[in-house]
């Protein structure tokens, strides 16, 4: 009888969809407005930006707060009052908590991102003592807001880290306008025509590609070669030194935040986008991009009233940037992609459950078979038996509709012996292995090897009563983890390795009534337990996608109760079941991730499980010979919203 194991792996093996984020709520400056004073990227009626993408990803809009919507990000906007700007994200949380009576959504996703405008503040106080103090307040107090909405009740925080503002083309701009005054405009437009017409394959040819920009703004209105000259070797000097600057401002600042959000012990699901932006810089050819130095949109046009039909806009190349400081339509895909794959992380993570439970099933599978075999044989006291077998099954994964269906197909190989201690009683020792690949979503897969020893005895009471019990450990080995993330029109792989262990055990029993001298039938009624751990592990990369996870444990109990069918034909003996199976125990899942290079975590929980199914079992019993006979049985579930699952075994026993 196969329903324990079939209930295990119904309950946390085939998950039904995650639990469903409610709202997306945000709060930023341009990067995030999506209309509360403009939309900063070209064509931007027509493109989405990355939280309007993340939005649609949880079945949601998003709309202005100036329009009652739920994005309340305000281009110009800083963490504070005090540098330069009317709008900060400390009034736009105000505003959101006081019109929600100071309690925050528990089932929201929440996006807090500023810094950059603070950044530029901090850069161009030419103060290096005040400039570290402003990134550092900044970042404090941004910290201090992500936990104010937590304070509040919020679910999940998404918190980015700011990109390098001194990989921004306004670093340059801003070289260039202060030391070419009298003719700015003309040597903003010769510098722009020579980077945008070239390619920046890595860094060093942006660095250079940037430098030779310096150099032809130089040519505008100065005649004199040796002006020139000494002009571009100051605008470099002076690039390169305020480049550095704005880089360690950078550093201090999403540091600053990590270590603060830290503390706040929340849900805060951090992101590095200034990590991702770093290796697209390094190698923008492999996410799509030709040139990340240069701007799409005119010199002196803001990406918030850019269009690809304004003269003088650039559409010979793929651009990171649309203007002197915001990112294309492009790059806005690339940051929603690279958001959601670290959002969805944990709840991948959850499906290693399956590989403990794929070989509990298999081997109860194998030893309901053996189960079987037994009760139809009449051993004397004395009789030792051994049996061997193959025990499979497959099914459609379903964890989040979101991140794609799987295939789930495990195997294990089982070899065991009982001895008969008395007419009525018997105990046996059964070893099983396995080394199966999952692969439950589209985008997530593993390897598990592993071994489950089992312990097992049957009793018969009177004539036609019998009681089962068994009790198993199992140690499994996930050697072969990898996780797949989409980045534009590449795929990256994060792999990594972990352990596993499980213990459970059984009770069935049931009664065969005669009802013809062949045939028997009669109620059966299990329960069942498991307990399974998962430890926590790193992925082997050091990238902004590498995540790091937490330890995972897992607890079910099961109730079951159906009639069986034996008959009894001579050498052949079919016999089936039906069973109500009814799960007892957790109906949620829940595992933890985070960003290697941060210092934050947050948690992710699957959707109710199915409590409630059918298991429906077949089988027969071949006698081969008076000490040779055979097994075989195939067993399938119904009645799941989350799939259905097929189970089959076959093996043979000796008696000596």
């Amino acid at each position: 009888m196969t329903q324990g194991a079939f209930a295990v792996a119904m309950c946390l093996g085939f998950q039904a969809p995650a639990q469903a984020y409610s709202q997306l709520y945000v709060f930023g400056d341009s990067l995030s407005d999506t209309g509360n004073i403009g939309r900063w990227t070209f064509d931007s009626s027509s493109h989405q930006l990355y939280d309007e993408i993340l939005a649609k990803n949880i079945g949601t809009t998003l709309t202005p707060s100036s329009q009652g919507g739920l994005n309340y990000a305000e281009g110009g906007g800083v963490a504070v009052p005090g540098l330069d700007s009317e709008y900060t994200t400390q009034d736009q949380v105000k505003s959101y908590l006081n019109s929600t009576g100071g309690k925050a959504d528990p089932d929201g996703l929440y996006i807090h991102w500023i810094g950059g405008n603070d950044l530029a503040a901090a850069a161009l106080s030419l103060n290096p003592i005040s400039a570290v103090e402003i990134a550092t307040n900044s970042a404090t107090q941004a910290a201090s807001q992500v936990n104010d909405l937590l304070k509040a009740g919020a679910g999940t925080v998404v918190v980015p880290t700011v990109p390098n503002i001194g990989l921004t083309p306004v670093l340059m701009e801003g070289i260039i306008q202060v030391g070419l005054l009298p003719v700015q405009q003309q040597a903003l437009e010769a510098a722009y025509q020579y980077l945008n017409a070239q390619n920046t394959p890595d860094n060093d040819a942006r660095t250079e590609a940037i430098h030779n920009a310096l150099k032809a703004s130089t040519t505008a209105g100065l005649d004199s070669e040796l002006v020139q000259d000494l002009l571009s070797k100051g605008l470099i000097a002076a690039y390169d030194a305020l480049k550095s600057v704005a880089g360690d401002l950078t550093d201090t600042y999403n540091t600053t935040e990590d270590i603060a959000l830290a503390k706040t012990g929340g849900n805060i699901a951090r992101v590095d986008i200034n990590g991702l932006f770093n290796e697209v810089i390094a190698d923008p050819n492999l996410y799509g991009f030709t040139n990340t130095a240069g701007t799409a949109c005119p010199v002196g046009t803001s990406a918030s009233e850019c269009t690809s039909n304004l003269p003088g806009f650039d559409s010979s190349k793929a651009f990171l940037f649309a203007d002197h400081f915001h990112p294309t339509p492009q790059a806005h895909a690339l940051i929603a992609e690279y958001m959601q794959s670290v959002i969805n992380g944990p709840l991948e993570v959850t499906a290693l459950n399956q590989g403990s439970l794929a070989l509990a099933r298999n081997t109860q599978g194998l030893l309901d078979s053996r189960y079987q075999q037994l009760r139809s044989q009449d051993n004397d006291a004395g009789t030792f038996g051994m049996f061997g077998g193959y025990a499979g099954q497959s099914a459609d994964s379903k964890i989040n509709p979101s991140l794609g269906e799987g295939d789930l197909t495990s195997n294990s190989l089982n070899i065991g012996m009982d001895y008969q201690m008395t007419d009525r009683w018997m105990m046996g020792l059964m070893i099983s292995g396995s080394d199966d690949k999952q692969d439950p979503t589209d985008h997530y897969s593993y390897r598990t090897r592993g071994w489950m020893a089992t312990a097992f005895s049957g009793v018969k009471i009177a004539e036609n009563g019998w009681i089962n019990g068994d009790v198993h450990y199992g140690s499994l080995n996930y050697d072969d983890i990898n996780r797949s993330i989409k980045l534009g029109p590449t795929t990256r792989t994060e792999r990594g390795d972990t352990d596993g262990k499980q213990i459970g055990g059984r009770l069935t029993a049931g009664w065969d009534f005669p009802v013809l001298p062949v045939l028997k039938t009669g109620p059966v009624a299990q329960y069942s337990w498991d307990y399974s751990s998962i430890d926590g592990y790193s992925e082997k990369g050091n990238n902004s996608t590498s995540m790091r996870f937490g330890d995972q444990t897992s607890h079910s109990q099961i109730g079951a109760l159906g009639w069986r069918l034996n008959a009894e034909l001579g050498i052949v003996n079919p016999y089936a079941q039906v069973t109500y199976d009814r799960q007892f125990s957790d109906n949620t899942y829940t595992a933890t991730g985070a960003i290697k290079s941060t210092r934050t975590h947050f948690s992710r929980t699957t959707g109710e499980q199915d409590k409630d199914w059918v298991d429906m079992t077949a089988g027969l019993n071949v006698q081969l010979t008076h000490s040779l006979s055979a097994f075989a049985a195939v067993s399938q579930t119904t009645g799941l919203d989350s799939g259905e699952q097929t189970s089959y075994n076959a093996g043979i026993s000796a008696r000596f």
